[in-house]
């Protein structure tokens, strides 16, 4: 940003003449009175001297007393070592200090040029402007803005109204710009866009400093990095190191994966590949809103070895919810590659009319649906028999694996120490007793999300009840517990407890 802005710097600086210097008529083929006696109207081959700037043109009008003059015809100002300008006609106001050059109007230093129509320069207010556009090229940058205007007090530009600034690293699209020459730092007070090699990005407010690739925006910040969009209030961000920080209303959308997660804080370090977004965290990955998994939790952390291996760890307080399952844990883990979720620490999962515990729940889940269960030691599934007390269907085993057709859990393979209680019934739904049994390995098959029937994979241990004679003391099974008040019947329900 620097070097685009010096040339627009340099002609203001060049431009402000001083009213104690007295214009000096170096040379002229005509010397005529002017329109008084302080008038001197010089014609052909001008040359005049203001400062340490020479003025060459064809025609000439001075005004010796107030240091007014007006020059016409292929004006062209050479101020030594600094600029070259042209324009085809120039006006200056000694008495109030205000100019203005007209025409094709060109303006040189070293490796910039400036080109406009109309520019102008005011002593008193130390400003140089244009109002109707004007173009820079800055060695391999080109800058446009309809206005611009430059304090030689404070060294700030101001560019306003269609700002465009290009080069091979970015592009900057902007309504309202400032910039401050001391320290090289852009100020963005509008709607404006960065494209930089790899990121673009859109505020409304903010500043980026040229000199340590550092910026902060606001007020509707979006920050897009390959397939990921980071939104927020304030974004804070580090070009060289690669990382961002997010502040209030945090939003992070990664088109590939089909994701978005929410929250109020996100820490982004690129460089390292781990990221974490805290505070009322919302994850949702999915494309129709029956399908898309939803999960809460007090922090997500994202790893991310590259595109095509993306991890999420979730922490504390985790709630999943879709529409044909539901969970609850203390923390999760989520490989995007293997599509596996895995849930810890007292985990719980409701799918149907059916609660599934164990020490450690893992989902295969793709396709926006879960494919696969496995539950891993301890394994316990409950549903309810009908309303009357302790009449629950239960299984447990050591573990278990789930499979789900169209997300609804289909058949349960019970591998080792498996226990069952089965309140068997009629086709017209009537009891005809308890199956209380003791096998290895058991195949269960679900119905509308209820234990429908069992089969023993070796020789079972059982005992047939007639319903009035299953003894309550054997109705539940060691490890048996009942969550299902702690089950979300809703998005709703997961965002709010």
């Amino acid at each position: 940003m620097r070097k685009n802005i010096l040339l627009i710097v340099l002609f203001a600086n060049n431009l402000l003449f001083s009213q104690k210097e007295v214009v000096q008529i170096l040379s002229a083929n005509e010397l005529k009175p002017g329109q008084t006696e302080d008038h001197q109207k010089l014609i052909g081959n001008v040359a005049l001297k203001y400062s340490d700037a020479t003025l060459f043109c064809d025609v000439a009008e001075v005004n010796a007393k107030t240091n007014d003059f007006k020059a016409w015809g292929k004006v062209y100002i050479n101020q030594t070592g600094q600029l070259k300008a042209w324009g085809d006609s120039l006006i200056y106001d000694g008495t109030n200090g205000l100019g203005r050059l007209y025409g094709d109007v060109k303006m040189k230093s070293e490796n910039s040029l400036l080109k406009t129509s109309l520019l102008y320069f005011d002593k008193n207010k130390e400003l140089v402007y244009y109002l109707n556009g004007a173009n820079t090229i800055q060695e391999d940058s080109k800058i446009y803005s309809k206005k611009g205007f430059y304090n030689t007090s404070n060294k700030y530009l101001k560019l306003k109204d269609s700002v465009k600034i290009k080069n091979p690293e970015y592009t900057i699209l902007a309504d309202t710009l400032e910039y401050s020459t001391n320290s090289k730092t852009s100020y963005f007070l509008g709607p404006t866009f960065i494209e930089l090699t790899e990121e673009k990005i859109y505020c409304e407010s903010g500043f980026y400093n040229r000199t340590l690739e550092v910026g902060q925006f606001e007020k509707n910040a979006v920050l897009k990095q390959n397939d990921q969009s980071l939104m927020a209030d304030s974004i804070y961000f580090e070009k060289r190191t690669n990382f961002s920080e997010a502040f209030r209303e945090v939003v992070l959308i990664d088109k590939k994966e089909n994701l978005k997660v929410q929250g109020e804080y996100g820490h982004f370090d690129r460089k390292s590949n781990l990221s974490y977004i805290t505070q009322n965290v919302l994850f949702a990955q999915g494309s129709e809103e029956d399908d898309t998994l939803y999960l809460v939790c007090d922090t997500l952390l994202l790893k991310e070895e590259n595109d095509s291996n993306k991890s999420f760890y979730a922490y504390w307080n985790v709630k999943l919810f879709q529409a044909e399952m539901q969970g609850k844990c203390d923390s999760l883990a989520y490989n995007m590659k293997d599509s596996l979720i895995k849930l810890f620490y007292d985990p719980v999962i409701w799918n149907g009319e059916s609660q599934l515990t164990g020490d450690s729940i893992e989902l295969l889940h793709y396709d926006n649906k879960i494919q696969k269960l496995f539950v891993k030691n301890n394994g316990f599934i409950v549903s309810i028999a009908d309303s009357t007390p302790y009449r629950y269907d239960q299984v447990k085993g050591r573990n278990l694996i789930g499979h789900f057709k169209k997300g609804k859990l289909a058949i349960m393979d019970v591998l080792g120490n498996g226990q069952t209680i089965y309140y068997a019934r009629e086709e017209d739904g009537k009891y005809t007793g308890v199956n209380k049994a003791i096998c290895s390995d058991i195949e269960i098959k679900f119905k509308r999300g209820k234990i429908d029937r069992i089969k023993f994979i070796t020789m079972p241990e059982a005992t047939f009840y007639p319903l009035k004679d299953f003894p309550k003391s054997k109705q539940i099974l060691e490890g048996f517990i009942w969550k299902n008040d702690e089950r979300p019947d809703s998005l709703e329900d997961i965002l709010n407890h």
